[in-house]
């Protein structure tokens, strides 16, 4: 009898909780519901808004890195800029622009803050501030000097810069003479001769950032030679002479010759003096070309022009 009792309040006891536990999941499962349709009826208000959720912003400046060679541009999320009225400041305060979309940031100054502020359908929207960063100088002007290199020349940087942000710019070099380093000054610290290859690597910097390096080449080529123009001239009735001199910036020794010259000119080869005995019925113009080769493929050219007159004959004749 009493075992029969104590099964039937067991047996009462285990009802009882199915019915518990059967009523605290359906309470679950309705609360759920209620969450997720108040979610769904928060995003739809979110939505049909037309802003996007708390927490991102409504309008972005780009790019987020700027300097005053930017241009930034306003990029929309979730918003519809339309009839919206966009105002862009600088540090805060409102400035003219006639593109409400983008903004040429070359009038500001370094650390400057941009920001945007919109009207968008009655609510304000906020963008994203960007800094206007440091900008790296330039390279506006660079050669090697000098132009036309002779022994005993030493080779420098001719060089100047510009910097958007007015910044002064200094410059670094790295020297190279036939690959191997030659110095990091503005002139090379070494002697150079004919073939030599020479590289120098010149960067601005501006107390913040380096800009971008300029690589300047030169190699140490020969030099032809020149020739002077004071030449000795003399005609004594029936012999013209003419001295022709020249010079070779790398010292070379130079050799004389007659291009084209009429028939009987001749030239010495190593001091370059002409020598022509002239015809007796001989008056006019005569032209010739002189040429001077230093050895190492240098050379120079120049045509000449004589003139025989009669009274020059005559005045010879009367001085025997």
């Amino acid at each position: 009898m009493r075992n029969t009792l104590f099964r039937t309040i067991a047996l009462l006891c285990m009802v009882f909780l199915f019915f518990l536990f059967s009523c605290s999941s359906d309470k679950t499962d309705v609360g759920s519901r209620q969450s997720q349709g108040q979610g769904a009826a928060s995003s739809r208000t979110s939505s049909e808004e037309g802003l996007p959720a708390e927490g991102s912003y409504a309008i972005e400046i780009v790019p987020a890195n700027a300097t005053k060679a930017s241009r930034l541009y306003l990029v929309p999320k979730g918003v519809d800029l339309a009839g919206a009225s966009i105002e862009w400041l600088v540090n805060g305060e409102k400035v003219l622009n006639p593109n409400p979309n983008e903004f040429d940031a070359s009038n500001t100054r370094k650390n400057d803050n941009i920001q945007v502020r919109a009207i968008v359908q009655d609510r304000e929207a906020i963008s994203n501030i960007v800094q206007i960063r440091n900008s790296p100088p330039e390279i506006s002007r660079v050669k090697i000097m000098p132009e036309i290199f002779k022994p005993g020349d030493a080779l420098s940087v001719d060089v100047s810069g510009t910097d958007r942000d007015g910044d002064d710019v200094t410059f670094s070099y790295e020297w190279t003479k036939n690959g191997e380093p030659a110095g990091n000054n503005k002139q090379i610290a070494s002697s150079l001769k004919r073939g030599d290859k020479v590289d120098v690597k010149i960067t601005p910097f501006d107390g913040e950032a380096y800009g971008r390096s300029i690589i300047l080449h030169r190699e140490i080529v020969n030099l032809p030679p020149m020739i002077l123009e004071d030449k000795k001239v003399h005609f004594d009735g029936n012999m013209y002479t003419c001295q022709i001199k020249a010079t070779d910036p790398d010292g070379d020794t130079l050799t004389y010759s007659l291009k084209s010259a009429p028939s009987g000119m001749t030239i010495n080869p190593s001091t370059g003096l002409i020598k022509w005995n002239v015809p007796i019925d001989f008056l006019g113009k005569a032209s010739f070309i002189a040429g001077v080769a230093d050895g190492q493929g240098g050379e120079t050219t120049q045509e000449l022009t004589l003139e025989i007159r009669e009274e020059q004959k005559k005045q010879s004749a009367r001085s025997l």
